[in-house]
């Protein structure tokens, strides 16, 4: 009995580890994708040569190391509503849709982002409703500047697991941000941002 039980435990936190890898690899995808440094800016004099160059800082961004959850009312925000409005999301597929309100019922941890041309400081939720509740965004441009607050959920899955549907927003003050659903789909073992949605602006 104690080894069915070890070989039950096992297999449950072996597929949950599994599903989180997952997601944690869609969400960095989408952190990568969304999140990049300008090109440097060239500046010409009049005969055509090159005067000077203008680099751009890589980006700097604040994470909130946990997902998001309880992002949507499904008897408003309908499949058909995300897949008929203009500039909504025509790709989108059952399964996904339905993954995307079952997994965002609770969260996950996010991992650190590999790879990322910048700098990303992660903070935890406790640690952002206290900054807020202190003093609002006054008190969060004294302790991080105008550095954008990202949020982002879990992604729902299709059921074979090329296609995910996720939420994604940036902020640098109460009326300077924005919320976004993408689509990403799997294509040569990566994940690639193929539709975009505005979900709100301030």
């Amino acid at each position: 009995m104690k080894i069915l039980i070890i070989l039950g435990l096992t297999l449950i936190s072996t597929i949950g580890f599994g599903q989180n890898d997952i997601e944690n690899d869609i969400i960095s995808a989408l952190i990568k994708s969304e999140i990049k440094s300008s090109p440097n800016d060239t500046v010409f004099t009049r005969k055509g040569q090159i005067k000077k160059i203008k680099k751009h800082k890589d980006p700097d961004v604040i994470l909130v190391n946990e997902t998001e959850t309880l992002l949507f009312d499904p008897k408003v925000d309908s499949l058909g509503r995300f897949k008929n409005e203009t500039n909504g999301l025509p790709s989108l597929d059952k399964d996904s849709y339905i993954d995307f309100q079952d997994k965002n019922k609770s969260k996950i941890q996010i991992d650190l982002i590999q790879d990322f041309n910048g700098t990303i400081v992660y903070i935890t939720r406790q640690e952002i409703e206290s900054i807020f509740k202190q003093g609002g965004w006054d008190n969060y441009h004294k302790t991080f500047g105008f550095k954008p607050l990202i949020k982002i959920s879990r992604p729902g899955l299709n059921n074979d697991r090329t296609k995910a549907f996720i939420y994604y927003s940036s902020s640098v003050d109460g009326l300077g941000g924005a919320g976004f659903y993408l689509i990403l789909e799997k294509a040569d073992n990566k994940w690639i941002v193929k539709e975009s949605m505005l979900a709100w602006i301030s």
